[in-house]
């Protein structure tokens, strides 16, 4: 079994302009909204990959209300807590520039709803579960929210899955989560690193070198998504750097999230490691081909596994 935890949850408004206008009226298009959030996101890939899932966090108001029936309608279990302040939307439009998001920080958060936060995620943590705790916190979460869920979650006999940024990844790490899957900006933030790279051989070997020392502190699977330049793997037996297949792209929103839940997805059905990357790499370039934050198609997984 596989929870998902999304303390931000947001939904995602995706939509174009013919052409952006800074500090001007831009008419947007082709409006389409999902149910996002990392966690969620990760939930949606499981559920077309047939892995039953739970989905656990913090929703309220109006699009709290949206985000439950809209999961509701994919078979997808939830247990969220219910919070007083209204949960996100966010803005993605895609444009001449290319995609520009507009992301709203999430309602403020108190110490007693975090609280049952903590309480949900302990009823559902049976010795063996998978947790893919994932994204970021809305105000008045502490930093070391996820590095106290690892340990609760690690006293219970689980497994943690920990994908995120910034401090809540620097504390997160602290409590030596079982996998992670950090993208290149935020692993440079992770080990302090400001300097620009001159080529992609050296993102590739930077990637593969943090893999291995994270690995090398006790995470046993570290996966760095590099964009146009692929993925990093290393599993403390091999560390391998697979590159990216050309693609027409039509949204990248939520493909991290996609290669996360395929890597837990191996991990959970103890798939081999190569496998494993195998599955990360396909289903993240098929999420690439959808539009929005939709998950990725079972017959666009195939086809990418084929190659």
């Amino acid at each position: 079994m596989i929870v998902t935890v999304t303390m931000n949850p947001a939904i995602d408004k995706t939509a174009e302009v013919d052409e952006l206008i800074i500090g001007g009226v831009n008419r947007l298009k082709n409006i389409r909204i999902d149910e996002g959030g990392k966690g969620i996101n990760v939930s949606k890939t499981l559920r077309v990959l047939n892995k039953p899932n739970m989905a656990i966090g913090l929703i309220g108001g109006n699009m709290g209300d949206t985000i439950r029936t809209k999961l509701q309608k994919q078979m997808i279990m939830a247990d969220f807590v219910s919070i007083a302040g209204e949960t996100r939307c966010n803005l993605k439009v895609r444009s001449e520039f290319g995609m520009t998001e507009f992301n709203e920080p999430g309602p403020n958060v108190t110490q007693g709803e975090l609280e049952d936060l903590f309480d949900r995620i302990k009823r559902h943590a049976k010795s063996g579960t998978l947790f893919v705790l994932s994204g970021s916190a809305p105000t008045g979460v502490p930093d070391d929210t996820y590095k106290k869920m690892t340990e609760m979650l690690h006293q219970c006999g689980c497994k943690v899955f920990l994908d995120t940024s910034g401090a809540l990844l620097r504390r997160g790490v602290e409590a030596i989560p079982d996998y992670i899957k950090p993208n290149l900006k935020e692993l440079m933030e992770l080990y302090d690193v400001k300097t620009k790279f001159d080529s992609s051989e050296e993102i590739i070997e930077f990637a593969k070198e943090k893999a291995t020392d994270l690995n090398a502190k006790g995470i046993k699977f570290v996966a760095v998504s590099l964009g146009a330049d692929g993925a990093a793997f290393c599993d403390g037996l091999e560390t391998i750097h697979v590159p990216a297949k050309t693609i027409e792209v039509q949204s990248r929103v939520g493909a991290g999230d996609s290669m996360t839940a395929a890597i837990a997805y191996g991990l959970d059905s103890n798939m081999y490691f190569r496998d494993i990357v195998r599955y990360a790499m396909a289903v993240s370039a098929a999420a690439c081909m959808t539009e929005g934050s939709q998950s990725p198609t079972k017959e666009m997984i195939v086809k990418f596994l084929r190659q």
